[in-house]
């Protein structure tokens, strides 16, 4: 956690999504259909100009099925907002085990059956956010 402190800049306000190098981190993902639909075309090249829309938005934009919060790239070929050039890691999905599908690494492996049994192997995700290098540690071993 103080590695992950280091590294957040000072007095970081709560956002929908983040960015490290190039790997962005949301709930859902950030869908290029999403981009689309709520930044204007000539910002989207400009991606922290496209997340400074997005972090701005209220519930009427976030409500919307394909939007950072609701989004699941891993049932659906959906194309994620400049996936050659930034990696997402998402969760919200449940998942059995860490997954990475094209440009997307799904990370929600802590989420519980309804009488608490876990759903999935309680790793963390351990990303190197230059190379894009990345493994799994179990939480007992932190």
């Amino acid at each position: 956690m103080l590695d992950l402190k280091e590294v957040l800049p000072e007095n970081n306000p709560i956002k929908y999504v983040h960015r490290i190098d190039n790997v962005l981190f949301s709930h859902a993902g950030v869908a290029k259909n999403f981009v689309d639909l709520y930044v204007p075309k000539t910002k989207h090249d400009d991606v922290d100009t496209v997340l400074d829309y997005i972090n701005n938005f209220g519930k009427m934009e976030m409500w919307y099925d394909g939007s950072p919060i609701w989004l699941r790239p891993q049932y659906t070929d959906v194309k994620m907002y400049k996936s050659h050039q930034f990696l997402q890691v998402v969760g919200h999905t449940p998942m059995e085990t860490i997954t990475k599908k094209n440009n997307v690494i799904s990370c929600d492996v802590f989420s519980t059956d309804r009488d608490g049994k876990p759903i999935g192997t309680e790793e963390f995700l351990l990303l190197d956010t230059i190379t894009w290098d990345y493994s799994m540690v179990n939480y007992g071993n932190c």
